[in-house]
């Protein structure tokens, strides 16, 4: 049993190492040693990076134009690893309703349906909303995420 799993692992580490030829070719091409574990390194950065950017982008544009509402609290979203979050549902200036999944983990203010909650959103895409306030945790969120990010092109750059 033992030597079929060894057997598998290796076939997947072979096959990893195959579909990795292009990119070690280009770094090669421009003069890069870049290991396998180097190039999954980048890979990752890379696909952080194409998270973080348009949250990043999307918090900056909401900051600039945001106009601030009331809403309420329609549902508590149970996560499997204990992280309960609120759906917000808030008129725009149309009177039109919007609804969005906060980010943020419940709190005293929003752990319970129908609880008013502190909006901003952007007049010009209403859909980019953002519960307002609770600076404390958004740093702490921004933190973390260029924490993560610093660390994988650290991570690249020091691994050979």
């Amino acid at each position: 049993m033992q030597q079929q799993w060894v057997a598998f692992w290796s076939s997947v580490e072979d096959a990893a190492h195959r579909a990795l030829w292009p990119l070690r070719a280009i770094a090669e091409a421009l003069g890069i040693g870049a290991s396998d574990l180097r190039i999954w390194l980048f890979l990752c950065t890379l696909f952080f990076l194409a998270i973080f950017i348009p949250m990043t982008y999307g918090d900056l544009v909401l900051r600039r134009r945001n106009v601030l509402v009331t809403g309420k609290v329609v549902k508590i979203n149970k996560d499997s690893d204990g992280l309960d979050t609120p759906t917000i549902e808030f008129a725009d200036s149309t009177g039109k309703v919007w609804r969005f999944d906060s980010t943020l983990p419940v709190n005293a203010t929003t752990g319970a349906v129908g609880a008013t909650v502190h909006v901003m959103y952007d007049p010009l895409h209403p859909q980019r909303a953002r519960e307002a306030g609770r600076p404390l945790m958004k740093a702490f969120q921004t933190i973390v995420s260029f924490a993560i990010f610093i660390g994988l092109m650290i991570a690249t750059y020091v691994i050979p």
